[in-house]
């Protein structure tokens, strides 16, 4: 199987498989916005971005890093390596289940809901943990090219969701605690289900050489290096991303929070689609880099962002069609006047597209130290500029404000930190090559 049919087999694989989380994503989304109040809403909105946040914390200090190592190491190291990292996954993603919890029941004023912290705040820590452990598996199965383990594993997720979600629907509690009660639960079974593929796929209890140690602890503290500044970007690049939510709802409320993310749902298929397309391309983008096929890595890049810019072209033009009939059936009178609002997101979901391809391609190259910079700028940005602007465009002002920066970030990627990567690349290709 050529190149281009082998990625794109495995891309449509991770297309599906993220489709079906979106579309997961998209009902619990509108039921809350059917059958809840807009400041319920708005509260799931903030634990929701919250979540991600914990999810990018443990995924930049374990899979980031080990997908960057993986695609360089021979496959009984890599799988030795992917063994020793599921028990360090285990313990972060508890840790930050812990704190998510902590933070939820001290610090009522990041919920707006001081009464409901202790509930909200088991709720929230159950559904990181639950999360996290699901994760790694998709993980592993992505780094290892085994996109239909991941498939059946999220199969089973989408299953056991609609399951609860339904459970929960007759029950009458469609609320934001017992949703994330339902989801932690969900994603613990599923974790469950893929352990057998997960210990096959990762060497299961097989002997480790002494030559493998030797690399093994030589790669851990090459992991080591990159996850601390992962760690440091990926919580900037969050605060970049997300803070638009907290700002809004310290200068408009709940409702405006809301607002913004009943118009950003309608669109989310296309980051989740960008994300699938990014966990296949990423380890391919590694191999290439460390075997210096800048070519194949140009090639690869044209043909991601083909792919990702015509599905945002497709998607904002059928959903602008069928706006009407959604606030009809589904949005309801609560959130009438969207228009500008899926507008505006569909313009910033266009360039986020080709900034986080190139990002990726950064991750890829273990660039962390540097994307650590260019999202501290950013959040400088984002948080300067959505201040200007929210007084005078309401919600409107915070996707105006992230357009701005995302438009910033992409020229500064594309422009200036990827090919001064290359070129760095190349050069000590060019000193070790000369050496020997």
């Amino acid at each position: 199987m050529t190149f281009h049919k082998k990625f794109l087999s495995a891309s449509v694989l991770s297309v599906i498989d993220q489709g079906m989380l979106s579309a997961l994503n998209f009902l619990i989304g509108a039921v809350l916005i059917r059958l809840a109040t807009k400041e319920e809403y708005g509260l799931y909105g903030q634990l929701y971005s919250g979540g991600l946040l914990a999810g990018l914390i443990v995924d930049s200090w374990i899979a980031g890093p080990l997908t960057t190592v993986a695609s360089a190491v021979h496959a009984s190291t890599r799988k030795n390596l992917l063994r020793r990292y599921w028990a360090k996954q285990i313990f972060w993603t508890v840790l930050m289940g812990l704190t998510a919890f902590l933070i939820v029941e001290f610090v009522p004023a990041a919920t707006h809901h001081a009464d409901k912290a202790l509930l909200l705040g088991a709720a929230f820590g159950a559904y990181v943990i639950g999360n996290g452990l699901r994760e790694y598996g998709r993980t592993v199965g992505f780094i290892m090219s085994d996109i239909r383990s991941v498939l059946r594993q999220d199969i089973v997720y989408v299953v056991a969701v609609l399951g609860g979600l339904a459970w929960l629907y007759h029950a009458g509690q469609m609320a934001v605690a017992p949703i994330m009660f339902m989801l932690a639960g969900c994603s613990a079974l599923c974790a469950l289900f893929g352990r057998q593929r997960l210990i096959q796929l990762t060497g299961g209890d097989t002997a480790i050489s002494d030559e493998d140690r030797v690399i093994l602890q030589n790669h851990q503290t090459e992991i080591q290096g990159h996850g601390r500044w992962a760690v440091a970007g990926v919580i900037v690049g969050w605060l970049s991303n997300y803070s638009y939510i907290y700002l809004s709802g310290i200068w408009l409320g709940l409702s405006a929070i809301a607002d913004l993310n009943a118009a950003r749902l309608l669109l989310m298929p296309i980051p989740l689609a960008v994300a699938a397309w990014v966990r296949v391309a990423r380890p391919e983008a590694a191999r290439l880099m460390a075997a210096h096929d800048w070519k194949g890595l140009r090639k690869l890049t044209w043909f991601s962002l083909a792919g990702i810019e015509a599905v945002v072209l497709m998607y904002v033009g059928f959903m602008l069609l069928t706006l009407p009939w959604l606030e009809r059936n589904v949005i309801g009178n609560k959130y009438d006047g969207l228009d500008p609002l899926i507008m505006l997101w569909g313009a910033y979901f266009a360039v986020n597209s080709a900034r986080t391809i190139g990002t990726s391609w950064l991750m890829s190259g273990g660039e962390f130290r540097s994307m650590f910079f260019l999202g501290t700028v950013t959040l400088l940005l984002v948080i300067g500029i959505t201040t200007a602007t929210l007084p005078y465009l309401a919600a409107a002002g915070a996707i105006v404000a992230l357009i701005a920066v995302e438009i910033f970030e992409a020229v500064v990627v594309w422009r200036y930190i990827l090919p001064t990567m290359q070129r760095n690349r190349q050069n000590a290709a060019a000193v070790v090559s000369s050496d020997s």
